[in-house]
């Protein structure tokens, strides 16, 4: 609270810089794209047109980093309705991939960009290097994520062929994200078939049988009705 006065920007500024050096040590993404936004949202950052850039390309830059919550998503969708985006096309092109239910591909549009920032390279090659796979782990989780939108099950050759990823990182992602929580998935290996719809519970079969009832004598009613009218 004492940060955002005024007279405490510098220091706000300070903490957050210390704050990120503290969570790239952890590689802790989201909390460096928190600290960058914190960094970017003070004033006198906002004045400085060299330093907003640099704030809020890295704060993308992490947000796409960032393991599927919500919490990623309500920042993705709050960073996506700034103004200043619009003057970073490479940042809003991702912010908007990632919030689309479309299929991305690899390498992302403008990600050797977004790479190629200083703040992916703030802390070694080995890092910058441990960016670049996470970079593609979250772009194949998120295609996992759309295609499980849209279909309940599919053959296991076909979604790597989707994904253009070889079977067995497929596999390994999904059970990834299912130990996780992220998605609901069960792989049938003999079969090659994954399902991403989860078995229903004969309580919500019925439940959903005797709604389908009511919306059908509600349209006989209906139609009922019409008829009567149309004869009168």
């Amino acid at each position: 609270k004492n940060l955002a006065e005024e007279n405490m920007e510098t220091y706000k500024v300070q903490f957050y810089t210390l704050m990120t050096i503290y969570h790239r040590h952890d590689k802790n993404a989201l909390d460096l794209a928190r600290d960058y936004h914190a960094i970017y949202l003070t004033p006198h950052i906002l004045a400085d047109d060299v330093k907003w850039r640099e704030a809020l390309q890295a704060t993308v830059v992490f947000l796409a980093l960032s393991p599927y919550d919500n919490e990623q998503q309500d920042m993705l969708n709050r960073i996506a309705l700034e103004e200043n985006l619009e003057k970073l096309p490479a940042c809003k092109k991702t912010i908007d991939l990632l919030l689309k239910k479309e299929i991305i591909n690899y390498p992302m549009t403008h990600q050797a960009e977004l790479e190629a920032l200083p703040v992916c390279h703030e802390g070694g090659e080995d890092l910058a290097a441990h960016w670049h796979e996470v970079f593609h782990r979250r772009i194949i989780q998120h295609n996992i994520r759309v295609v499980s939108v849209y279909y309940k099950r599919i053959h296991g050759a076909r979604l790597a062929q989707l994904l253009q990823l070889e079977p067995a990182r497929v596999e390994k992602e999904i059970a990834s994200m299912v130990s996780e929580g992220s998605i609901y998935a069960k792989i049938d290996r003999p079969k090659d078939i994954v399902r991403f719809s989860q078995p229903k519970t004969a309580e919500a079969v019925l439940s959903d049988w005797a709604s389908d009832i009511d919306k059908l004598l509600n349209l006989v009613e209906t139609t009922t009705h019409l008829i009567d009218k149309e004869n009168m």
